[in-house]
């Protein structure tokens, strides 16, 4: 089972490191090109993103933008380089549950692989008051954890402490995440805002020697202004 426990800060704090380093992907032996790709669901937003990045090697390799040889799609639509952040992204109005990525390397050489967005996750309605001196049994609204899945909650303390504490649950099975009190009081008493993704990782159907990754996620509607008391 793949699964990542990099959350939302260190990602993009990751892609922002990486993103200064890039090279052009005929400048490199192609059989070594890694491919992550995204089918993201922002209930927030109600936007689904599809997107595709490229890496020489592996998963921390240098980021790899195409040249005109190349190209990416989703479902037949072009994916546009985002510069900014250094990978391929389209978007979609409303739920995109599923969908097909079809790469053509500068050799002629085409990779197809299905996404999916895993099913729906929210936080319950009792998630309101949260005492950070006892661990929270937080049991979510939505199906529970499937093979290949991980759920992953965040937590900011906006008017607490202003720290960012994160919780993953990654077994099969599994309908809730433990808030351990221990991350609870870092975040201090006051008001915190919360995120919740469902998260599904395979392995692609048709890959490159480097491999890749297919991901699916579903970011439940956010909450905010939980009173965290002591």
């Amino acid at each position: 089972m793949k699964f990542s426990n990099l959350f939302l800060l260190l990602a993009l704090v990751g892609l922002g490191l990486s993103s200064c380093n890039r090279e052009d992907s005929d400048s490199v032996d192609q059989d070594k090109i890694y491919v992550r790709y995204v089918l993201e669901y922002n209930s927030d937003l109600d936007i689904t993103y599809a997107r595709a990045q490229f890496r020489f090697s592996n998963a921390t390799g240098t980021i790899l933008e195409l040249t005109d040889q190349a190209s990416i799609t989703f479902d037949g639509d072009a994916l546009p380089w985002k510069a900014g952040l250094a990978y391929y992204e389209k978007e979609y109005a409303g739920l995109k549950a599923s969908g097909s990525f079809s790469y053509t390397d500068v050799d002629g050489n085409t990779f197809v692989n299905s996404a999916s967005v895993p099913g729906s996750i929210f936080f319950p309605a009792s998630f309101d008051t949260v005492n950070i001196n006892n661990a929270y049994d937080l049991i979510w609204d939505g199906a529970a954890i499937q093979t290949d899945e991980h759920v992953a909650v965040t937590i900011e303390g906006t008017n607490t402490t202003g720290s960012l504490q994160s919780w993953l649950n990654i077994i099969p099975g599994a309908t809730n995440i433990i808030l351990d009190a221990n991350k609870l009081g870092n975040l201090g008493t006051g008001h915190a805002q919360c995120w919740m993704d469902r998260v599904v990782e395979t392995d692609p159907a048709q890959a490159t020697s480097r491999g890749g990754v297919v991901v699916g996620r579903y970011k439940a509607p956010s909450v905010s202004n939980i009173q965290f008391v002591n």
